[in-house]
Parts: structure tokens; C-alpha cells; sequence
């Protein structure tokens, strides 16, 4: 153990205690003192400063328990890493958030000029970066866009295209589009219905206005790769011109 001057062993032990709480006392240690003669030296203690912090957190000390046994104290002065950052009896300080101790003292100052300093060493606990999720790989799949497009071919026959459909964001070649597969639900007026297909890259539609009531027509594209299936739902004359 570190030799104090004049004081005595009991003396020694007292004022150590005194400079710390609970929580923090092997962090605390009495650094200097400025003596008077016929004068006790006061006593500085810190309350409220952890022995590690969390990033960011803003510290808030106390010098409220120091206390002087011949006397009053008169000043507080406190420094971080050396540095004056506050003159009161309370003190608030945001460390960096650098993952390395740092040192916060106390000044006491009695009414004879006897002055006394403690410090307490804080660790930082830097924030750790977090993890940046990865890019997923693209489902090539998920670039096959099945498109349905119709023109009017004359007063009742349309014809529908799957060749503007994509896939990995080109449109279709010919030989995809020659496989295209159509399902036609056709819907009358009277309630009777009627189902019909084929394969290739137009799909002809007859459509009697007189008896035609909604069309749902499917598409399925297939690139060897990739399969999907859309439907689509015309209600006539609204979606189909006439």
C-alpha cells in the first residue's frame, strides 16, 4: 500500500472508505492533498458514477457526502482526464464512446484552504456494430412477370398476347412465348358457362355482346427455369370496348 504523508493508519483507512460508495469502492482512490496546519483536511466523496457505463449515457455525480471535521467546505471542483468540467457540489458528463476507462475527480476545498482530491475510474462500453443483414440472393423466379395485353380484331373478336410478358427483366423470346398456355372461363348472360384452352403466343377471343356477360382468362408461362400463372377478369362491355 501507497505511503500518505503524516497520516496515520487509522486516519488512512477512514478517509479511503469515506471516498467511495458501495458499488465503486475499489475504484476509488485519494489522489492529493493540501494540508493546513492546526486544520483536518476534508474528506471528498462521490456518489452516483458507476464503474462502467453504457454508451451515450449522460453520468450524474454527487460531492453531497464530503464532509469536513473541523470546518465547513467551501468549494467543489471537478475534472474529467484532467480537464475542469464543473465547479458545484453535483456534476453531469457524457464520456465517449470509445471502450476505455476514464478518470473523474473530486476537489474539496475547506474554509481554512486545506483541500483534498479523490477519483474514480469509469469504463465505457463501446457500442458493439451491429450486424448488417446480408443481401438474399434474388429467386430467379421471382423475375418472370407474366403479362396479358388484347387489341380488338373486329366487332367481336379480341385477341389476347402473352409476348410482352419478362423474364430477369427482358421480354420473352419467341420460343417462350410459343409455349404459353390459355384456360378460357367464359360467363353468358344466362348463366351458363363455357371453358376452352390452348398453347401458343395469342389467345382469340369471340365475344357476342348480346350474350356475353365476363371472361376469366389464364395465362401460364414457362421458361424451362421458371413456371407462373396469372389470371385475369374482364367483365364486358366494361373492360372489353365494343
Amino acid at each position: 500500500m501507497k505511503k500518505f504523508g503524516l497520516f496515520s493508519s487509522a486516519l488512512l483507512a477512514g478517509l479511503l472508505l469515506a471516498g467511495c460508495d458501495s458499488s465503486c469502492c475499489q475504484d476509488v482512490v485519494l489522489t492529493k492533498s493540501i494540508k493546513v496546519a492546526g486544520n483536518q483536511t476534508p474528506i471528498p466523496v462521490i456518489t452516483g458514477i458507476p464503474a462502467k457505463s453504457a454508451c451515450g449515457i449522460v453520468l450524474d455525480g454527487s460531492g453531497t457526502k464530503s464532509s469536513d471535521p473541523d470546518g465547513t467546505i467551501v468549494s467543489y471542483q471537478w475534472t474529467l482526464d484532467g480537464i475542469d468540467v464543473n465547479a458545484g457540489d453535483n456534476v453531469s458528463a457524457t464520456l465517449p464512446c470509445d471502450g476505455k476507462n476514464h478518470k473523474i475527480c473530486l476537489t474539496v476545498t475547506d474554509d481554512k484552504g486545506a483541500s483534498q482530491t479523490t477519483c474514480q475510474t469509469i469504463y465505457v462500453i463501446q457500442d458493439q456494430p451491429q450486424p448488417q443483414p446480408q443481401p438474399q440472393p434474388q429467386d430467379k423466379c421471382d423475375t418472370l412477370d407474366p403479362k396479358i395485353t388484347f387489341e380488338k380484331a373486329d366487332a367481336m373478336q379480341y385477341k389476347f398476347s402473352c409476348e410482352t410478358s419478362t423474364y430477369k427483366g427482358n421480354q420473352i423470346n419467341a420460343a417462350i412465348a410459343a409455349g404459353c398456355e390459355w384456360s378460357a372461363h367464359k360467363i353468358f348472360k344466362d348463366g351458363t358457362a363455357y371453358d376452352h384452352g390452348t398453347t401458343g403466343p395469342v389467345k382469340w377471343i369471340n365475344v357476342d355482346p348480346a350474350t356475353f356477360k365476363a371472361l376469366d382468362l389464364t395465362l401460364t408461362v414457362n421458361t424451362g427455369e421458371c413456371k407462373k400463372t396469372i389470371t385475369e377478369h374482364y367483365i364486358i362491355p366494361e373492360d372489353l370496348p365494343y
